[in-house]
């Protein structure tokens, strides 16, 4: 390769582009492998080039300044090319670089993850914060932040269904980013039609929103994942936990599909409001998601308390504050949450009694068969719609008496997988959960003929007693009672309405249709409609005029009303009460100005009714004393056999009442075991209010946190021109863009008719009326470009003209003439680009260094400098400049020697602490599961199983070790990448500054 004279940080043409020459390699035979880097700033960034066969690179002339006075420019023109291409450098450290340039009034609690995030080898965080806190816009924050850095270009969003659309419309609105949903195979093959044949659009892509259904089909899986991601972000992250008890967890779908999102992800981030179910076991899985290593629950406390704190952060409600008038108040106001009783006549209440004591004894006579599962979420569904609404009851019974009396053409029960996502209450569409509750309803039969017919004789018995009861329904009535209070007490009020139940829905549709205060005020909200379908509905609730929005749970994902809405009612009481959690959710969450008020409607005769009111009482009751509710929500959901005892509660026997009390018991004990156990571990992970005062104290900025860049609105006006940028009249921050021919190209519009620099601006307007443009928006990433050319290419135009890199301005007497040299400086590790610097290295006549370069970034600020003579610039600096060049480049070199020397010792430090915690916790899980199994083999002992169960445990244990020790591994491999910091290469020269004093310019 020499007789090429290619060397290494030597700059060539390669295939019509200039590139510098990063590494040189001799393979054999004459033949050499060059990796470059382009310097033009168009990807690709690095290039690896075989010689031969490929072309030979042409050597460009030296990138070195020289004193020669044809490439003098304007000041301000100089100044500008700077100062954008130093808006986009990628930056290691540095406390925001892309987090503030989201669409969002920033709250401190907020930045939190981004800032665990930048502080892992792999960033990867389960973030457990409360419903509504804003989970959506913590991620995109963070998302924007390694964007930034350059550590991300390719997105994946994995999210329930009914959620997608929400998340496109987010980041669309509050990040400017362009998501594409492909979350069916029909979208799938919309997104195909726009690429070349033979291009998957799973590798294509760069920002993708998909479902967990979707994506945890092996066949859709293997294609999706094949190119690896950088990062993936998952919401309803507790889908992807292993389901279960501790003596007998599994793995579903979505928990094999989790292990493989993490290997195919650079980045993970796993958002849920209920990170655990009350079991070890479930929480562990999501902690190894995250990282493996970190998954252990023995050891010391501190061991213990880092472990969660590295992996998960949690805050709730209660806990954020903001700062104003040198004070502290909460960012949520407190909810109010009431029952409102419903009172039954004689015969409504006989109708629950009959049908509690039917569904009771139908599940205790299956106890012990085959169908005793599937019998006993039979019934569960009929109580649950029971308590609901009459016509919910009515049409459960019926399809219920179909299926008896057609005992022989039964239908095909649901599978096992489906029974198990559909008792964990994991992310379903309505349609599958109603078809799932069809399908068990129609095929939980039992064999035994003598209790078919005992089945039927007590459900034609309800029948008869439901249809001769009044026609008005005692709980709708008392929905509309309430509304209508509500309405009289302030008629601008707004109130949605929440149902589990298609029918329920219905039956209130009609009862308001025959309202005339009420009719042609509501709107309706369901799982059966289209993306664009629930737009419009939520849009037309936001209208005065319309004052009820009735909603089933599938409306509970994603919506966010909390500006137009503070109240919720709902219906019934879900038997899960994070669906009730989820439901509040919509106006209990962040934006809300005013006090929430929460109603629930239940049945004080019902004993099932009744203990789900104690619970919800006991939730809020324990939210007050600072038990988180996510927390408790999630226990109880775990709790399979609380549900169980529900259902076989019998309204009509003697000991119902202490049958409720021995429920209500259980669930205390439950969880003061819990607050014990677990609970402490949870609010040691990033919960802390102290955590919230230091963001705010680093950040070291008033109210409102992190103020407009008013200097870089000016810079890129500045740079587009006054005949490209004009103030739209009436609209302080707001301006017409005509971008001007060299700089439209990818992702740049012609005209943004409205445009804005300030996040205040960009805060309170949509993407669709006001564009906000930072220093991430393709229009200034064309500016930079530009930039890097003009600085950095230094050739002659197509024009013959040298390039314009040196410029003059006239300094204060007290000064003394010098020229400021501006440098490019990399520092790379870990496997990539690190840190770029814009160095400003100034030099006296005598070759001594002047100020810091920190301090010298003042001289790029452009002034009225005055016209500095050419025969001045001649006569200082002519003769000296190859000198003053020089001195200033050695003192660029000892800049990122020290800077890559700091970054090497703090990664350093930082490396050896995370392999001594690597080495604890992987001692403490080994010891975890000797434990395991020395308690495996004693239940082993102690039932006289034979020696091939203990054989097969071993091997399971065997296996389990492996796993860790490989997991181990892994993450010591991640420790060292990160702890590399490479030397950096030179310098490149990007322009030179002569500062002449007043006095000198004559």
């Amino acid at each position: 390769m020499t007789d090429m004279l290619i060397e290494t940080n030597t700059r060539v043409v390669v295939r019509d582009r200039p590139w510098i020459v990063r590494e040189v390699k001799k393979i054999a035979n004459g033949h050499h492998l060059l990796t470059l880097e382009a310097l033009d700033g168009e990807e690709p960034t690095r290039l690896p080039v075989s010689v031969p066969p490929d072309e030979k690179p042409q050597p460009l002339p030296t990138e070195d300044l020289c004193f020669e006075l044809r490439q003098l420019d304007s000041l301000i023109s100089w100044s500008s090319s700077h100062r954008i291409l130093a808006a986009t450098l990628v930056r290691e450290t540095g406390l925001l670089s892309g987090a503030r340039f989201g669409r969002v009034a920033l709250e401190a609690y907020q930045l939190a993850p981004t800032l665990r995030l930048l502080a892992k080898p792999r960033p990867s965080l389960l973030v457990a914060d409360d419903v509504g806190l804003g989970k959506t816009i913590e991620a995109g924050l963070a998302m924007l932040e390694l964007m930034a850095r350059g550590r991300v270009r390719r997105v994946l969003v994995v999210a329930p269904p009914g959620l997608m659309e929400q998340w496109r419309a987010e980041l669309l609105e509050k990040f400017g980013l362009v998501f594409q949903i492909v979350g069916n195979a029909s979208d799938l093959a919309a997104a195909q039609e726009t690429l070349p044949a033979g291009v998957s659009p799973w590798d294509a892509l760069p920002y993708v929103i998909t479902s967990i259904d979707y994506l945890k089909k092996e066949t859709v899986q293997n294609r999706a994942l094949r190119k690896r991601w950088d990062l993936i972000i998952v919401d309803e992250a507790h889908a992807l936990a292993e389901s279960g008890t501790p003596q007998n967890p599994y793995r579903t779908q979505r928990t094999r599909l989790g292990g493989a999102l993490r290997n195919a992800s650079r980045s993970l981030l796993l958002l849920t409001a209920t990170p655990h179910n009350g079991y070890a076991h479930a929480f562990r899985s999501l902690v190894e998601l995250v990282e493996p290593t970190l998954a252990t629950f023995s050891g010391s406390p501190e061991d213990l308390r880092r472990r969660v704190e590295t992996a998960m952060i949690r805050r709730m409600k209660r806990q954020i504050r903001r700062r104003v008038d040198g004070g502290e108040v909460p960012v949520f106001p407190q909810r109010k949450v009431e029952g409102l009783p419903v009172p039954l006549s004689g015969p409504e209440k006989e109708l629950l009694e009959k049908v509690s004591s039917y569904c009771s004894r139908t599940a205790r006579q299956a106890e012990g068969t085959d169908e005793a599962e599937l019998v006993g979420f039979a019934m569960q569904i009929v109580k649950k719609r029971a308590l609901s609404s009459r016509r919910a009851l009515l049409t459960t019974i019926e399809n219920r008496l179909e299926a008896l009396a057609k005992a022989e053409a039964r239908e095909e029960a649901p599978s096992h997988a489906e029974l198990r996502d559909y008792q964990a209450d994991l992310p379903l569409t309505e349609s599958q959960s109603e078809r799932t509750a069809r399908r068990i309803l129609r095929s939980a039969i039992p064999k035994d003929e003598k209790r078919r017919r005992s089945e039927l004789q007590s459900l034609k018995s309800i029948w008869a007693r439901l249809k001769k009861l009044p026609d008005r329904d005692a709980k709708i009535e008392a929905l509309l009672a309430e509304l209508k209070c509500v309405f009289a007490d302030d008629p601008a009020e707004k109130v949605i309405v929440f149902t589990e139940y298609r029918d329920t829905l219905e039956a209130i549709r009609a009862r308001i249709d025959a309202d005339p205060d009420l009719a042609d005020h509501y709107v309706i909200l369901h799982g059966g409609l289209t993306r664009g379908q629930r737009l419009r509905r939520q849009e037309l609730f936001e209208r005065p005029e319309i004052r009820v929005l009735l909603a089933t749970d599938a409306a509970s994902e994603g919506l966010n009303l909390q500006h137009h809405c503070r109240r919720v009612i709902h219906v019934e009481l879900p038997w899960n009460p994070n669906r009730l959690e989820q439901r509040n959710g919509r106006v209990d969450r962040y934006g809300q100005s005013r006090e929430p008020i929460i109603r629930f409607l239940y049945y004080p005769d019902s004993p099932e009714d009744d203990v789900l009111r104690r619970l919800v009482e006991k939730i809020e009751q324990m939210a007050a004393d600072r038990v988180s509710t996510p927390d408790i929500l999630g226990l109880i959901q775990g709790q399979q056999d609380l549900w169980q005892e529900l259902v076989r509660l019998d309204a009509e026997a003697g000991d119902a009442e202490s049958g409720k009390q021995g429920l209500v018991r259980t669930f205390e004990d439950r969880t003061e075991q819990f607050v014990r156990d677990l609970q402490p571990l949870l609010l040691a992970s990033g919960g802390s209010e102290d955590e919230l005062r230091r963001i705010l104290d680093a950040l070291d900025t008033p109210e409102p946190l992190l103020p407009d860049d008013e200097s870089f609105e000016r810079l890129v006006l500045g740079m587009l021109g006054a005949k490209a940028a004009t103030p739209v009249p009436s609209t302080e921050g707001i301006y017409r863009i005509e971008v001007p021919w060299s700089y439209r190209g990818e992702g740049v519009e012609a005209v943004y008719p409205a445009a804005t620099f300030r996040r205040s601006v960009a805060a309170r307007t949509r993407p669709e009326e006001v564009e906000y443009i930072t220093p991430l928006h393709p229009l200034v990433r064309a500016l930079a470009a530009d930039a890097r050319r003009r600085l950095l290419l230094v050739y002659p135009n197509v024009r013959g003209l040298p390039p314009r890199r040196l410029a003059a301005r006239i300094v204060p007497a007290s000064e003394v003439p010098s020229a400021l040299f501006t440098w490019l400086g990399r520092i790379e590790g870990g496997g990539g680009l690190l840190e770029e610097h814009l160095l400003t290295i100034r030099v006296g006549l005598d070759g001594g260094i002047l100020g810091a370069p920190e301090e010298n970034l003042r001289w790029l600020e452009p002034d009225e400098a005055g016209e500095v003579p050419r025969e001045a610039l001649c006569s200082l600096f002519e003769g000296r400049f190859e000198a003053l060049r020089e001195a200033a480049r050695a003192e660029a070199e000892r800049w990122l020697a020290r800077r890559a020397e700091a970054l090497r010792a703090h990664r350093r430090r930082q490396a050896d602490i995370l392999r001594q915690d690597l080495e604890r916790d992987v001692r403490d899980r080994l010891r975890e599961l000797d434990e395991e199994e020395r308690h495996a083999r004693g239940m082993i002992d102690s039932t006289g199983q034979q020696s091939l169960f203990a054989e097969l445990e071993d091997h399971g244990f065997a296996a389990r070790r492996e796993v860790v020790r490989e997991y181990r591994d892994q993450r010591s491999a991640e420790i060292a990448e990160f702890e590399q910091v490479s030397d950096p290469p030179p310098p490149r020269p990007l322009g030179a500054l002569f500062l002449v004093p007043e006095g000198h310019a004559r």
